[in-house]
């Protein structure tokens, strides 16, 4: 005969097992129903009790792939009505109700048509957004074609019309900017923006054409004449540096480094007399030169501009400094486009040698104060 306690536990574990095959009964009216969130739970919950429960996993997965269905349908509901931004917001919650389902090892599937629905909706956006772009193109709106034009290819890589629309938006303001730079005789800035055309499109109207003219207009010939100061030097010192003045040492790298802005209109005027030109101004020992003198030095070099680079102060071992007078002048006219002085100190030098480094600094300086030099900007 079965003992008390035994007969308690035996209808206890039989009233529990009784209790989970309820519960999996109601999850399978829910599931019925239609009502697959609900049913979702209580599989769920039966799960957590029991783990290795397969009934409720397989519930659990059957459920959540009917919730999976519906959310894919609304997202191609979306679709088909081309609303492509909603279609998308739909189609993420899907994507987050798949990698959270993944967590209870639970891999659902899409549906094979959302991809078609959405390419269709991708398309027809693609569609509408190049209609714009070329509406705007039309009314001369660059900016509204530029951005409706990348909307377009940003949708659809591919599509050709989309692409011209966009390289048109793109360089015509150029173009309209470069003949009115033209108009007002702003022969650098016209020259940069045709250059900015026929970057894109060698072909694009009369662009080349007009780059050219530009060319010749904004050309700016331009010498260096490095002037002599006798007072730098002393009889002991000579001004001889390693067998070279250190006018010629400057002088070669503010050369160099007009060269490395590889500007196309800044064309380097240099016949090699840099030591007759010091030679010159070391026999009248003045140290005083005007511009009528650079002027004429660069007449006689053959350029129609003069950048001059006379050293004010210069000190390798002590304050480890230099300072060099920077001047652009007209050799026709005499007038002078621009006056500086750069100065390079300890501070802005690195390990090496220091003299090297003085002179590189200061030319690099005074070659920037020549890049984009313009004799006829406003």
């Amino acid at each position: 005969m079965m003992r008390p306690t035994k007969l308690l536990l035996f209808w206890t574990l039989l009233a529990a097992c009784s209790g989970e095959r309820k519960v999996l009964e109601r999850g399978a009216i829910y599931e019925r129903e239609g009502m697959y969130a609900e049913a979702h739970a209580l599989y769920s919950e039966h799960y957590a009790r029991k783990e290795r429960s397969v009934e409720a996993h397989v519930g659990m997965k059957r459920t959540a792939q009917a919730i999976s269905d519906r959310l894919q349908a609304e997202a191609s509901g979306h679709y088909l009505m081309n609303d492509l931004a909603a279609g998308d917001r739909a189609r993420e919650q899907v994507e987050a109700y798949h990698t959270h389902q993944l967590r209870h090892r639970i891999e659902l599937h899409w549906s094979p048509t959302l991809a078609v629905d959405r390419q269709r909706a991708v398309e027809h956006t693609a569609e509408n957004a190049l209609a714009s772009a070329k509406e705007a193109l039309r009314s001369e709106r660059y900016d509204d074609a530029l951005t409706a034009a990348d909307r377009a290819l940003a949708l659809v890589p591919d599509l050709k019309e989309a692409a011209y629309v966009q390289r048109i938006a793109t360089i015509e303001p150029w173009y309209q900017q470069g003949r009115k730079a033209m108009g007002l005789e702003l022969w650098r800035d016209a020259h940069r923006l045709f250059s900015q055309v026929t970057g894109r499109d060698a072909t694009y109207k009369d662009a080349w054409s007009l780059q050219e003219q530009c060319r010749e207009q904004a050309v700016v010939p331009l010498a260096y004449v490095p002037l002599f100061n006798g007072q730098l030097y002393t009889n002991e010192l000579s001004g001889v540096l390693g067998g070279a003045p250190l006018e010629i040492q400057l002088a070669a790298n503010i050369k160099q480094a007009i060269l490395a802005l590889k500007d196309p209109l800044i064309v380097l005027v240099d016949r090699d007399n840099t030591e007759e030109l010091l030679e010159q101004q070391r026999k009248q020992m003045s140290g005083v030169y005007d511009d009528r003198y650079s002027a004429e030095a660069g007449r006689l070099i053959g350029a129609r501009y003069v950048l001059t680079g006379k050293v004010l102060r210069f000190d390798d071992v002590l304050t480890r400094q230099i300072e060099v007078q920077v001047q652009v002048i007209d050799a026709f006219t005499g007038q002078v486009h621009l006056s500086e002085v750069v100065r390079v100190n300890k501070t802005d030098l690195e390990r090496g040698s220091t003299r090297a480094q003085l002179l590189e600094r200061s030319a690099e300086r005074a070659a920037a104060r020549v890049a984009g030099f313009d004799p006829h900007g406003r």
